[in-house]
């Protein structure tokens, strides 16, 4: 089978449009009958991100009448699978989101236009709006590929309702007073479990897969990579090994987590009621808004351990098709999409995100709201707090492997944390030294 006859049949299997294959590069923009430029631009997201999108593309068209953007947005759930396809095909978009665990692997490969020419023709300080580990996750071998969107940190989301039944204190409250300490976390966390019959029919909090809980290894003093990011060091950092099986403990030691066969067709996610608290994304907030309404809820940081108070924090870049043939009509929506102005409604209105921006950041219009949470300073002290992960551009690879030497503790709890964490590593790091074995 010859190679257009495989992306063809490819395409037509994931659901991608045929859009034709040409040796010269596609890169997707065209000229409307009205003659206007057609920029195609494709995200993932809900129905509440679609019709926030489909504004911020409007009032891009309103200050540029000369282009169209034609907004595609792709379930989630098969995004990565069907971008990475359309760079291979030659028929991706103009103008793409991409989840910061795929980008450096796709910078790799030269998909994306160096937007540093673009930045070079902006006024000095044109970056210096941007949070700083924002700026940096859109950077690869030094050059910048990418601006940031939907960035944020992983934070608990909590169930009010459960902790005033319980007599349990407030955990933002906790927080304020310098309280909110991982003990404290396990201490709610085991009130809030309740068994009937023997049963358990409230968990106090949930389980999620690693990175999601990093901040458990940094806050017991632990670290996942050498400063090169060229082996995991998490097997023979006492940290780290304190932290991953403390947070082992929630589900096998403390039974205040489900197990896998407990949790199976998630009876117990944080809408049903029957949770007390979860750590989740910013991005979480818009499903529980239009999801939850039998009971009060809010957010608060993720606990502190006994040597820090870090989160993980992470963004998506929107980056430029480098075959794209209007390279400075997608500078202009790229521009726009990452401006103050969309900032403002992705975050501060959908609160989707936390804003890349420092002047949303910091202007206190950010944290007024009607709706939950209301406790928005937590979106701040996530930025503030926040430690990005070691992600280069083998990590789907070794993350993966590293997730299946990990499953004997939290999944059958047939390990400890130092056993467990000596097979996992072992595995990542065989792919990351570009060894087979496994």
């Amino acid at each position: 089978m010859n190679r257009r006859r495989f992306l063809t049949q490819a395409s037509a299997l994931l659901g991608l449009p045929v859009l034709g294959f040409c040796s010269g590069g596609c890169g997707g923009a065209a000229t409307n009958r009205d003659g206007r430029l057609t920029l195609r631009y494709m995200a993932w997201g809900g129905p509440e991100q679609i019709r926030v999108e489909r504004r911020i593309c409007a009032a891009f068209e309103e200050l540029h009448p000369e282009i169209h953007v034609h907004l595609f947005m792709v379930p989630g759930q098969a995004y990565a699978d069907k971008l990475q396809l359309m760079l291979a095909s030659r028929t991706a978009p103009d103008v793409m989101r991409v989840d910061q665990y795929f980008f450096p692997a796709l910078a790799r490969k030269e998909y994306f236009l160096s937007l540093d020419p673009f930045i070079a023709a902006e006024p000095l300080d044109f970056l210096e709006d941007f949070h700083p580990i924002a700026r940096e996750e859109g950077r690869w071998q030094g050059r910048v590929y990418g601006l940031n969107v939907l960035w944020g940190g992983i934070m608990i989301y909590y169930n009010q309702g459960l902790f005033r039944a319980a007599g349990l204190p407030d955990p933002y409250r906790l927080f304020l007073q310098d309280r909110w300490t991982w003990e404290q976390f396990v201490e709610c966390a085991v009130a809030l479990t309740r068994k009937v019959g023997g049963r358990v029919v409230q968990f106090g909090t949930n389980h999620v897969l690693f990175p999601l809980y990093a901040s458990v290894i940094w806050n017991h003093g632990g670290e996942v990579m050498d400063p090169d990011m060229t082996r995991l060091v998490m097997a023979e950092d006492p940290g780290a090994v304190l932290g991953f099986q403390r947070y082992a403990d929630l589900r096998w030691k403390h039974q205040c987590a489900p197990s896998p066969a407990e949790n199976a067709l998630s009876p117990f996610a944080f809408e049903s009621g029957r949770t007390g608290m979860v750590w989740g994304w910013a991005g979480e907030t818009p499903r529980y808004r239009r999801s939850i309404r039998d009971f009060p809820w809010d957010i608060c940081p993720t606990p502190a351990g006994p040597t820090g108070h870090h989160t993980l924090v992470k963004g998506n870049q929107l980056v430029i098709n480098r075959e794209t043939r209007y390279p400075e009509a997608a500078w202009k929506f790229l521009k726009y999409m990452t401006s103050p102005d969309a900032e403002r409604l992705l975050c501060t209105r959908l609160r989707r995100s936390v804003p890349t921006r420092l002047s949303v950041l910091r202007d206190p219009a950010y944290l007024k709201t009607d709706q939950p949470p209301f406790q928005t300073e937590v979106f701040l002290e996530t930025s503030e707090r926040g430690r990005v992960f070691p992600i280069d551009w083998r990590y789907q690879e070794w993350v993966e492997q590293f997730n299946t030497g990990m499953e004997p503790l939290f999944a059958m709890n047939e390990r400890d944390a130092r056993s467990a964490l000596t097979d996992a590593c072992a595995r990542a790091n065989a792919v990351l030294a570009g060894e087979d074995g496994f």
